[in-house]
């Protein structure tokens, strides 16, 4: 069984982004899971040099522990759902064009936005002041909408990742 077949998580038939995910905790029905770190979260050569882990640290982020803690999600086993127990690696996807979507709603929309407020400012009054505050407000507007948006993807569950399968065994935990 491929990935599009189980349990119907490809809907429309778009290819799956898989990622790999720790299960740190089971609560009825719902696993947590954390995500693995990827070669370029932290683990790099240039970790002291990186733009990403200076900014995450100015921002409070903390360590890369409270950061993966930050990143972890629930994913719904169901009552017949996968045996999973904490320290599980598992395989988690969501569909390409949802995550495309997502994308577009969180970063293109409020650009666009702004962009156009601010046209129409430049055009309208022609002044540097009013096209500011114009493109400000378009951005404010832009994010608002986009956070419409966005709760309406995770409403209906296409940007939500779902469990594909077990990850190779880990030998660190048990290695009989």
């Amino acid at each position: 069984m491929n990935a599009r077949e189980h349990g119907g998580i490809a809907r429309s038939g778009s290819p799956l982004l898989e990622g790999t995910a720790r299960v740190v905790g089971i609560a009825g029905a719902v696993a947590w899971l954390e995500p693995e770190p990827s070669a370029g979260c932290g683990s790099c050569a240039a970790v002291r040099s990186c733009g990403s882990a200076t900014f995450a640290l100015a921002s409070g982020a903390g360590t890369f522990s409270t950061r993966m803690t930050a990143r972890r999600f629930p994913v719904d086993t169901g009552v017949d759902g996968p045996c999973l127990e904490v320290g599980d690696r598992v395989v988690v996807g969501v569909g390409e064009d949802a995550l495309a979507a997502a994308a577009l709603t969180a970063y293109a929309l409020p650009l666009a936005i702004m962009l156009g407020a601010g046209a129409t400012a430049e055009l309208a009054a022609g002044s540097d002041v009013t096209t500011f505050a114009a493109m400000a407000g378009g951005l404010l507007l832009g994010l608002t909408i986009a956070r419409r948006l966005a709760s309406r993807l995770a409403a209906n569950g296409s940007t939500v990742p779902r469990f594909l399968r077990h990850a190779g065994r880990d030998l660190s935990r048990n290695p009989a």
